[in-house]
């Protein structure tokens, strides 16, 4: 009993960290300018107003960026699941020389940060003529991407039967067949899991938008508020923080509807190996 009770301890703590600078954010927000250099300092406002909100959306490009964001997320979500799907497929289902060892090879591009290859990537851009191109950006962020969501999606099809390809086969199924009438329909949750990753890291790519885009219009929303902090000629705290929540709105509601899956998913294959 101590010891759930420690356990649910550390995890409320843990919760604190993370939501704390959340929830501050949210009271700048609804804090009209001068209460916003009271002291002490207040977390609850004490006039709560949605005119920062509203002044954010009419008064600077913030709609625009959004559109950016969203743009870049489905043509990172449909190419990586589009290499990732029967990269994990053939991990899941064939048996071939070298195996755990490139596994092992894709963990590694996983660890890379963007940080390390910002740089040698502009260079390369540059000489390519890609700088300024969602197409040459959005091919950054699906080789990102692509590791997590191949080993998401080999634990969302190991979890699935091999009988139920064994059956299909014997109905004459082809393998693309096998793949998309049978494995995709029963790995939804992966799928679906896969997506929501995806979406939120490109998302919140900020350093490489930042490097390979140098127009305010093809902004995404994490390099927008940066440049929008440059439209206020006032105190613009409560208009950032405004802006701030305006651009986690769309992944917190993407996790809020979709997190049943994204536990099934991180749950598949914990059985099998």
């Amino acid at each position: 009993m101590v010891k759930k009770i420690s356990i649910y301890m550390l995890y409320g703590l843990v919760s604190i960290f993370f939501l704390l600078p959340i929830l501050w954010t949210i009271s700048l927000s609804l804090k009209t300018t001068s209460e916003i250099f009271i002291f002490p300092p207040t977390f609850i406002p004490k006039d709560i107003t949605f005119d920062n909100f509203l002044y954010v959306l009419n008064n600077t490009t913030m709609t625009t960026y959004l559109w950016n964001s969203f743009k870049l997320v489905i043509y990172t979500v449909f190419g990586t699941l589009l290499v990732a799907i029967p990269a994990a497929y053939s991990f899941s289902r064939f048996d071939f020389k070298n195996k755990s060892k490139l596994l092992f090879v894709i963990l590694i591009f996983q660890m890379i940060s963007p940080i390390v290859i910002g740089i040698p990537i502009y260079r390369y851009y540059s000489n390519l003529g890609l700088l300024n191109n969602y197409f040459g950006l959005s091919m950054v962020y699906i080789a990102i991407q692509i590791p997590f969501a191949t080993f998401l999606l080999k634990g969302g099809f190991d979890a699935i039967p091999k009988e139920l390809d064994e059956a299909a086969k014997i109905d004459g199924a082809s393998r693309f067949q096998l793949l998309h009438k049978v494995i995709l329909p029963v790995a939804l949750p992966a799928l679906a899991s896969a997506t929501i990753f995806i979406s939120i890291n490109a998302w919140s790519q900020f350093l490489l938008p930042y490097l390979l885009l140098d127009r305010t219009s093809q902004y995404p929303v994490s390099v927008g508020i940066l440049m929008t902090q440059g439209n206020f000629q006032q105190i613009s705290t409560h208009y950032l923080a405004a802006a701030s929540i305006i651009a986690l709105l769309p992944a917190i509601i993407m996790v809020f509807l979709l997190q049943k899956f994204i536990l099934k998913a991180l749950t598949a294959g914990a059985v099998k190996g």
